[in-house]
């Protein structure tokens, strides 16, 4: 036999044991059919045709993230301008991307003029309203816009993409579907039988906001809170639930229901923030 054609034959059967022992004989020799068959299935995963599964198409609300991002550049003007001083009939969202402010006293339209400047002109344009008199219109950038949809695209991916981990399901397809503009993600989740509580995981909301406390002091209900301000609460703030943890008088710990006054603006929220890890002091 050609020596040549002798080791490339070795070679061979050489490569074609290893694979037949990484299919079957790891990572633990079988004794026994049941565990080349566990075996086998631990190397080879079968595909969304070959076992079946759950193929979904979502559609990432865009609109929604841009009204929303509008509405908390109206909390927030309004916050300002109310802390400023600054006189005006009303601050209110026009449409999903514009915003009106109505009839702003003339005497301190140029600090008006500053703040937004200062402030909204990366996300905002400032005009004049039409047929309105001291009234301006702002109007978010459209590079304003695609920013809100690229980090909300990304956003709902890593959102996604967290969830469906916690299910333990091996090799799942998640990614953008479509162009680049496309507001839709591909789900592909081999061997997971049950459309209804994949959605259910992945649909579970859930969106991080700090917000300033504007009493220092909660309140131990409700109507509590609402007494201390004669019954109405001051513009621009709520009234959330709470957990309150005091000292008793042998050592321990009591916990209760409180109520908390928070600005209804935001002053950080989960687009603000481009990464987070978990740090301890020393």
């Amino acid at each position: 036999m050609n020596p040549n054609l002798k080791w490339k034959t070795l070679f061979i059967l050489a490569v074609i044991l290893f694979c037949i022992y990484f299919l079957f004989g790891y990572p633990t020799f079988p004794t026994s059919l049941a565990q080349v068959k566990d075996n086998f299935g631990k190397q080879i995963k079968l595909g969304l045709d070959l076992q079946g599964g759950t193929h979904l198409i979502l559609q990432v609300q865009i609109q929604e993230a841009i009204a929303q991002e509008t509405d908390t550049t109206v909390d927030r003007l309004t916050t300002q301008l109310r802390s400023k001083n600054i006189r005006y009939d009303e601050v209110r969202r026009a449409d999903d991307t514009h915003i009106l402010v109505r009839n702003i006293d003339p005497s301190q339209l140029s600090q008006f003029r500053d703040i937004v400047s200062a402030q909204y002109a990366n996300y905002w344009d400032m005009a004049p309203a039409a047929g309105e008199q001291n009234s301006y219109t702002l109007t978010l950038r459209t590079s304003a816009i695609a920013q809100i949809q690229e980090s909300t695209m990304t956003q709902s991916l890593e959102t996604i993409e967290r969830r469906i981990n916690a299910l333990g399901l091996t090799e799942p397809t998640i990614q953008p579907r479509g162009g680049r503009n496309s507001n839709e993600i591909l789900v592909q989740l081999p061997g997971e039988g049950d459309p209804t509580r994949a959605k259910a995981v992945i649909q579970a909301g859930g969106q991080l906001e700090l917000k300033l406390v504007e009493d220092p002091v909660p309140y131990p209900s409700e109507s509590a809170a609402l007494a201390a301000h004669g019954g109405v609460l001051p513009p621009g703030t709520e009234l959330v639930p709470g957990r309150s943890e005091t000292r008793n008088s042998t050592g321990g710990v009591d916990t209760g229901e409180s109520w908390y006054v928070l600005n209804r603006a935001p002053i950080v929220t989960g687009r603000d923030l481009r990464s987070a890890v978990e740090n301890r002091n020393t």
